[in-house]
């Protein structure tokens, strides 16, 4: 345990500054005096917040809008009829239900779901991943760290962005499977028109 004026002197801050901290990240805090848990979290919180060049409160307000963080569509809202006509050649709306456009249409929504709650897990993760960063301390081979991030953004570059079609051209799925099925189609029509002449 240690007193709060020598919390606060050694983060140099006031002690009204570490006592708000410890109330806004719910970290507990004896009358007078801060558990050697919490004094840890928050010397590796200031030692975060020098890195970044933030005030102790800055780096605790970002935390806690990284935890409270909720999901921005912002500009580019995903339209799922438009998804379909761009991916399919076909307006959902104009197909029967039945049809496979039809059906993939009224799956989309399920997707959608699917989308929104990756997405909460991701942000979930990444800021309980901060959390532990920043209250654990930083580790000693942030060599790894790096490797790994570029790994991470390799394959979003490549296994995601790059297999995304942004519309300006015509699905590589839809090229493949439309033209080799009008060539068959044709050929099988003449088979049987040679096949009645017989």
């Amino acid at each position: 345990m240690k007193h709060i004026n020598q919390l606060a002197q050694q983060l140099q801050v006031s002690p009204e500054v570490v006592r708000n901290i410890c109330q806004l990240l719910d970290l507990e805090i004896n009358e007078n005096t801060i558990p050697e848990q919490v004094e840890s979290q928050l010397v590796n919180l200031k030692a975060a917040a020098n890195k970044e060049n933030m005030s102790l409160e800055e780096a605790a307000r970002h935390l806690i809008e990284m935890r409270n963080s909720s999901e921005e569509l912002g500009d580019r809202k995903f339209n799922k009829r438009e998804y379909i006509k761009q991916r399919f050649g076909v307006d959902p709306e104009q197909a029967s239900g039945d049809s496979f456009v039809g059906m993939l249409y009224g799956d989309t929504d399920r997707g959608i779901q699917l989308g929104q709650l990756r997405h909460r897990v991701v942000l979930e993760s990444s800021t309980l991943a901060l959390e532990e960063f920043i209250f654990s301390g930083t580790g000693d081979n942030l060599n790894e760290f790096d490797q790994a991030q570029e790994r991470i953004n390799s394959r979003i570059e490549n296994d995601f962005f790059g297999k995304v079609n942004w519309g300006e051209e015509s699905h590589p799925l839809l090229l493949s499977t439309s033209a080799p099925q009008q060539k068959q189609l044709k050929s099988s029509q003449q088979k049987i028109k040679q096949s009645q002449k017989k």
